[in-house]
């Protein structure tokens, strides 16, 4: 019974003693602030909100310094907030912004017609040639093109009024003339530059390009150009367009304005003195003994004689191409004419060289050179 007694309470001993240890191995862990658990005796930073601590696990107590610990917390960056709109379904472009008044573009007939009422430039005889020609009806079917268009004082110029009636009525000859003018795309002035050779609907115009102006077949330049109509553009210009083998050719050719323009090279270091002046209603002659002697050199400079006195100065080229003379200076001897029938009105020939857009024209056997401009001409002969 003894023997029995003993072993019942060794045996409760034995459990309650591994009961205990059981209970110590639980109690000697420890947990961090973001739930993480070390063993016993471990120390370092604590985690989460209290990261700036240091810490210890004691017997299953964390013991931590007290510090308090500051996060930095980003604000936050605000998204976008996308704004609808209620939509007809109907889609919408962003046109640029336009101010002042906008010219509405129209047919080259409407325009030609509002040029001949508003302006000073008329083009009754191109546009009654296009209605008895039908090709005022061709021109508005053509997707694009270019037309070439002169003036009624152009025609007036080339033709008597009994060769402007014979053409008139000869419908064969003026479709010739004015598909002559005709060019089947789209150019500016500046684009035409750019090509040797352009073919109308009956020929091929030869280009030039002289002191920067367009020149076509040598002797017609543009007066008014990129005037821009619905399916291209017009640009007006000084003479006419006959085919090779048109029976008025010879009476155009004739004309006292058959000069054609030349270079500012030709005439460097030639010396030329003013022979003629025409400007609007008047006309003088000049002794070539009492008038202006002028030479330029390839540096810009001129040089020369007025009348007894020696002249000097500059001279250049504007972006347009015409010849600028600005005024110099000279000497101060008074002059005597060498007779009393000799033209005494030579500053006249210094208003038209300071105050005009000259261009440089020759005549074709090159005696005479021309310094022409929209009031009238310059004419001097080498000396």
């Amino acid at each position: 019974m003894k023997i029995i007694l003993s072993t019942i309470i060794l045996l409760i001993l034995t459990l309650s003693c591994g009961n205990t240890e059981t209970n110590l191995d639980e109690d000697n862990f420890c947990y961090l602030s973001n739930g993480e658990r070390v063993e016993d005796s471990w120390s370092g930073n604590d985690k989460g909100g209290n990261f700036c601590n240091t810490c210890e696990c004691m017997s299953g107590n964390l013991v931590c310094t007290e510090m308090a610990c500051q996060i930095d917390t980003p604000e936050p960056t605000p998204e976008p907030t996308q704004i609808k709109k209620n939509s007809s379904g109907e889609m919408k472009y962003n046109h640029p912004k336009i101010t002042g008044e906008v010219e509405e573009v129209v047919s080259l007939i409407d325009e030609l017609t509002k040029a001949t009422s508003n302006s000073e430039n008329k083009f009754t005889i191109f546009l009654k040639a296009l209605e008895l020609t039908g090709m005022d009806k061709e021109i508005t079917l053509l997707k694009e093109m270019t037309i070439l268009v002169p003036s009624d004082n152009v025609f007036l110029s080339k033709f008597n009024e009994v060769n402007l009636n014979n053409l008139i009525t000869d419908i064969d000859l003026l479709t010739k003339i004015i598909e002559s003018h005709l060019l089947p795309y789209e150019f500016k002035e500046k684009n035409m530059k750019k090509f040797s050779h352009l073919d109308t609907f009956a020929e091929s115009l030869k280009i030039e390009v002289i002191n920067k102006k367009t020149v076509i077949n040598e002797g017609i330049y543009i007066t008014s150009a990129d005037n821009e109509v619905t399916n291209g553009y017009f640009h007006v210009i000084d003479s006419i367009i006959v085919p090779e083998e048109d029976i008025y050719d010879s009476q155009l050719n004739n004309s006292s304005e058959d000069a054609k323009l030349i270079t500012l090279s030709e005439i460097i270091g030639k010396r030329l003195f003013v022979d003629n002046l025409v400007k609007e209603d008047a006309e003088y002659n000049f002794n070539s003994d009492f008038t202006l002697t002028i030479q330029l050199d390839n540096d810009g400079n001129y040089s020369g004689k007025f009348l007894c006195n020696n002249i000097f100065g500059n001279y250049n080229l504007s972006e347009e191409g015409y010849l600028k003379i600005s005024e110099g200076g000279s000497t101060k001897m008074f002059c005597i004419p060498p007779s009393d029938n000799v033209e005494m009105n030579t500053q006249e020939i210094w208003e038209f060289l300071l105050n005009e857009d000259i261009e440089i024209f020759s005549s074709g056997d090159n005696i005479d050179i021309y310094f022409r401009s929209s009031s009238g001409y310059l004419s001097l002969k080498e000396n």
